[in-house]
């Protein structure tokens, strides 16, 4: 079945990039990712244990679709598109942490990590508010995550007041970088509001 599937959305892929068509298209990303799940279940990953790899492709999948077809959509529409996906995305790297619980292993915060900065510079770099505000968020999770991990690695809090003793001071020279140079920061957030939803 996978071989079979992988084939099929090839198949569908040349056949939406000659033809232009969207409904081979979706063909082609439902055969990728079927081709894919069967993988995943052939070699014995649940859908419990790993979230990550069944639901990040289909979440990639319906972006990469929405995108292509963002001029089709309604702005309402390519906006909860994206915010779904992403919190998909997000969320199944998040569980990730606590089902594999992030003290006996700090690859699943990293993955977090690496996911949330790359969807903050891609919403920087497509000018797309989602990407921006939902990576930044969730790369403060994935950092509070690697504190928790250092934490119940050495068995000391001390290592929580100096996060929290630094993420004070970082708020503090925001605020003043904010107030000095004020109009530089409301132009700025004047640009932001024409990005993309």
């Amino acid at each position: 079945y996978t071989m079979l599937l992988f084939l099929a959305g090839l198949m569908y892929l040349m056949l939406s990039i000659l033809r232009k068509s969207w409904a081979a298209g979706a063909a082609a990303a439902i055969a990728g990712n079927g081709s894919f799940w069967s993988l995943l279940h052939q070699s014995d990953w649940t859908a419990l244990e790993n979230p990550q790899f069944w639901l990040i492709p289909p979440a990639v999948s319906v972006l990469a679709a929405a995108h292509i077809n963002r001029h089709r959509l309604n702005p309402e529409m390519l906006s909860a598109i994206r915010y779904g996906s992403l919190i998909v995305i997000y969320v199944s790297s998040t569980f990730e942490i606590f089902l594999h619980r992030a003290d006996t292993s700090l690859w699943p915060p990293i993955i977090l990590a690496i996911l949330s900065i790359s969807g903050a510079l891609a919403g920087v770099l497509l000018q797309i508010r989602a990407f921006l505000y939902l990576g930044s968020v969730f790369t403060l999770l994935a950092l509070v995550s690697m504190v928790w991990h250092a934490a119940r690695a050495i068995e000391h809090v001390w290592l929580w007041w100096l996060f929290g003793f630094g993420m004070g001071i970082v708020i503090l020279a925001g605020l003043a970088f904010f107030e000095k140079n004020k109009p530089q920061v409301q132009a700025l957030v004047a640009r932001l509001r024409q990005w993309e939803k």
